[in-house]
């Protein structure tokens, strides 16, 4: 019996009905980026929002990948679409941190790695960036406990589903 290797999804063609829906746009982003096609990425989270302008993940996704093309004004203003829906978003918080700690705003940046880690106090990367941000302020023995919080989080994530 023949037996076709699956065709990735990225180049499945969808029925008309999938592609009007927000999850659809969601995925498709998601693969793009993957696939380091970052414009086309932005693209397809910006169709989602179209759709449904109240999909959290793509607003947390397309802020997570402006970060990293550097946009940082934009990336904060998608990670605070997010917070306006849900202000208890944990990785929301953490990527706004690690924006605002990529333009050198570390007090700002430390106040939302607090709050992730009050929101989800096993948020190992939270602790981690937590530790970085003290760092950078000069407070390497409160840097040191937050690192030794985030490794111990990590080690205790082995064997299950990584944060």
């Amino acid at each position: 019996m023949l037996r076709l290797n699956p065709i990735p999804s990225i180049l499945v063609i969808p029925s008309l009905g999938d592609t009007d829906s927000a999850g659809y746009w969601l995925e498709k982003g998601n693969e793009l980026c993957n696939c380091g096609h970052h414009e086309e990425a932005l693209k397809a989270y910006d169709h989602a929002l179209k759709i449904d302008a109240s999909q959290i993940d793509a607003w947390n996704n397309k802020g997570s990948l402006l970060a990293n093309l550097g946009r940082y004004q934009e990336a904060l203003q998608c990670l605070d679409e997010v917070l306006k829906l849900s202000p208890r978003h944990a990785h929301a918080l953490s990527n706004k941190g690690m924006v605002l700690a990529q333009q050198k705003k570390y007090n700002e940046a430390l106040a939302c790695f607090e709050a992730a880690i009050a929101v989800d106090p096993y948020f190992a990367g939270a602790w981690y960036n937590k530790a970085l941000a003290m760092q950078c302020l000069g407070r390497g023995r409160e840097a040191m406990a937050a690192m030794k919080t985030a490794k111990a989080l990590d080690g205790s994530a082995q064997g299950c589903c990584r944060r």
